[in-house]
This record gives structure tokens, C-alpha cells and sequence, in this order.
């Protein structure tokens, strides 16, 4: 494939940054999600890494943003920054209100995601940086794809809180294909950003339950339940929990000619901000 930008290649979408005054504080001090605890303590375990971890994915991106010469490209990573800015500070005031309210210590919860991210910041060659932006973001973009195009997932959830999360998961289809542009532009080295996402599937996973066992033990939960429930979840891992869904998307990865926009899921992007304007009319 040519070097072009995703935009240029395939008029994939105009990328905008969306603003809406989420009144979330009140819902995420309960079970916001079908009042099922464990489901809620599963979702709001995503929003834990997401600070640390877009403010890395804008300094790897920052770092290259010089030597992209498709225009184009370059007013998609200006973008990018600023939806990624933007999931920042929402997603730390969702942190902190699920501390407060459900008794976690922020700082032990964020510290594993945060001196990692913080680390491969200062130590990292930019190329590992830059891999594991396009690893996240690539699996970042299959989670959203499954929220707004499998309403089942969502459908128990606080509206409002709902509703935030398909506003994060629309911007980040939006963007699913700017950082992985970057990656071809200058470094183009397939093979390598192969390897990374292995290590970052295995990696994923293993975050995700140990930071949910964190929060349930905050809450005052017993080690022998939470690991029950994590192993015998449907919701987690079914034949058709979350992370099998997950699986099931990244193998496509792999091919030498993947790119995140061979499959075109830009309705989704229409559908959901149509929404968006109705509910925030």
C-alpha cells in the first residue's frame, strides 16, 4: 500500500474533537452497570490506564510529528492530540470519582499503568513507544467497535454513563488509523510492530484482571470470590466475553497488508455522534 495518509487512501472520516458536559459523579458511585458489581468494577477497570496512557500516545507521536511529510497525516496526528487531551482530562475526573466514591486509593490503582508508561516515556527507544501506541490504539479501536456495534454490551448501563463511553469509543474509531500511518511513514517495519502487539495482548489481559482484583479488594471483597467470578465470568471470558471478542479481531493484525481501515466501520461514527447531538441537545 502507498504511503499516503488514511484519509487520503480511503476519505475514511473528517476527524473532530467532541465536547459534552457528562454529569457522571453521581452514577459511578453506584453499580451504574445493570447494578451488577462486578461488571461495573470490570468497565471502570479500563478507565484506570487511559490517563498515563494517552499522554504516552501523544509523546510518541509528538516525537516523529517532524519527519511526517503527507500534510494531510500531519493535521491528522494535530487532531489526534487533541482528542487524546480531551480523553485525558474526562477520564481522569472518572478515575478520581470512582476512588472517591467505591474507597480505592487512586495512586496504588494508577501506579502500575503509570510508572510503566512514565518509564518507556524516558527510557524507551521512540520506536517501542510508537509500536506500542499502535498496539493500544488497535486494540483500543476493537473495544469501541464492540460497544457501539454490539448494543448488548452497553445496554444495562447508566445512560449517561453510557454515553460516555460510546463518546470515547467513537473518537477512537475516528482515529484508529493515525498512529499506525505514522508507524508505516517512518519506521515501516511490520515484522517488529508484530512482536510488540503479542507481548501487548498478553499484557491487556493480565492488567485488566489484576487491576479489577485490586478494586474489589478496596471494596472490601475476598480474594476467593474475585478470582471465582474472573474466572468463570461470561462477560470476561465467554465464548463471547470481552476478551475472546478481542482475540477474535486482533488476528487480522497480522497480515502483511493490514491496515486499520480494511474494515470500514465509519457508520458507527455517524450513528453514535448523531446520538450524541440528540441526547446533548
Amino acid at each position: 500500500m502507498s504511503e499516503a495518509s488514511t484519509a487520503a487512501q480511503s476519505g475514511a472520516t473528517s476527524m473532530v474533537v467532541r465536547r459534552y458536559p457528562f454529569d457522571l459523579e453521581a452514577a459511578l458511585g453506584g453499580d451504574w452497570f445493570g447494578g451488577d458489581r462486578f461488571r461495573t468494577i470490570i468497565a471502570n477497570a479500563l478507565s484506570i490506564p487511559l490517563p498515563s496512557g494517552e499522554r504516552m500516545f501523544i509523546r510518541a507521536l509528538r516525537h516523529y510529528l517532524d519527519q511526517i511529510q503527507d500534510p494531510l497525516l500531519r493535521e491528522e496526528v494535530k487532531i489526534f492530540f487533541k482528542q487524546e487531551s480531551t480523553h485525558t482530562q474526562e477520564h481522569v475526573k472518572y478515575n478520581r470519582w470512582i476512588c472517591q466514591h467505591r474507597g480505592y486509593d487512586l495512586a496504588q490503582v494508577e501506579a502500575p499503568y503509570k510508572d510503566h508508561n512514565e518509564y518507556l516515556c524516558e527510557h524507551a527507544e521512540p520506536r517501542l513507544l510508537l509500536a506500542t501506541t499502535v498496539c493500544m490504539e488497535h486494540l483500543t479501536a476493537i473495544i469501541s467497535h464492540l460497544l457501539i456495534s454490539e448494543p448488548a454490551w452497553l445496554a444495562d448501563a447508566e445512560p449517561v454513563v453510557r454515553d460516555f463511553w460510546l463518546w470515547h469509543s467513537v473518537e477512537e474509531i475516528e482515529h484508529k488509523g493515525v498512529a499506525f500511518d505514522v508507524y508505516r511513514q517512518v519506521i515501516d517495519d511490520k515484522g517488529y510492530l508484530d512482536e510488540v502487539m503479542r507481548r501487548t495482548v498478553v499484557q491487556l489481559a493480565q492488567n485488566l484482571r489484576f487491576t479489577a482484583c485490586q478494586m474489589y479488594l478496596m471494596e472490601g471483597g475476598r480474594p476467593r470470590d474475585v478470582r471465582q467470578w474472573l474466572d468463570s465470568s461470561p462477560f470476561l471470558n465467554g465464548a463471547q466475553g470481552l476478551l475472546a471478542s478481542i482475540v477474535q479481531h486482533v488476528d487480522d493484525f497480522y497480515r502483511a497488508d493490514f491496515h486499520p481501515w480494511d474494515h470500514d466501520n465509519r457508520h458507527l461514527i455517524g450513528l453514535v455522534s448523531n446520538h450524541l447531538e440528540q441526547a446533548f441537545a
